[in-house]
């Protein structure tokens, strides 16, 4: 029985070790996208189309399309990962970026009660999307309110993001 018990418990040491390890590849390539993946999957419970779409929306915020982010970018009057109106939201300058992370969610259900009505979603919808490109543009529309014209680049960027961190 003792040799029973050490082997399940060696078992379960891996698989610990493995989940450590998931994304230290995607950690050492692209460290800011990676902790906000995490935030939002692991921590906040979003599902990855979810995730996604909020990643392509911020590719086009800090990243030039990419998963490389300035998340401490200012243009003007705008700050962080989702260059928020610091007329607007002064808390959220100079914040690093788990507190960014935070910033976000403790405004995102306001904004999408607010706003919601412009993408067509709730934020309990919002959360229920599986299409990462619907969620980039419920994004878009409801949080970023940006010009239509980067609807397209944030929808691809969502898709770019979600084959990054799932793989088969």
């Amino acid at each position: 029985h003792i040799e029973e018990y050490n082997s399940t418990a060696e078992e379960e040491v891996i698989i610990k070790e493995n989940e450590v390890n998931k994304y230290a590849e995607q950690e050492e390539e692209y460290p800011a996208a990676t902790f906000v993946w995490r935030y939002l999957t692991e921590d906040q419970g979003y599902n990855p189309y979810v995730a996604a779409g909020i990643m392509g929306n911020i590719m086009a915020e800090v990243g030039g399309q990419t998963l490389s982010w300035d998340y401490t970018d200012k243009h003007g009057s705008y700050y962080g990962m989702c260059q928020w109106n610091i007329g607007y939201y002064p808390g959220v300058v100079d914040e690093d970026l788990e507190g960014q992370c935070d910033f976000l969610m403790s405004t995102i259900e306001n904004e999408f009660a607010d706003f919601g009505f412009i993408s067509g979603y709730s934020y309990e919808e919002f959360l229920a999307i599986e299409d990462e490109q619907a969620a980039a543009l419920a994004f878009a529309k409801t949080y970023e309110r940006c010009g239509s014209g980067s609807y397209g680049v944030r929808k691809t960027n969502a898709t770019k993001a979600l084959e990054y961190y799932v793989t088969e």
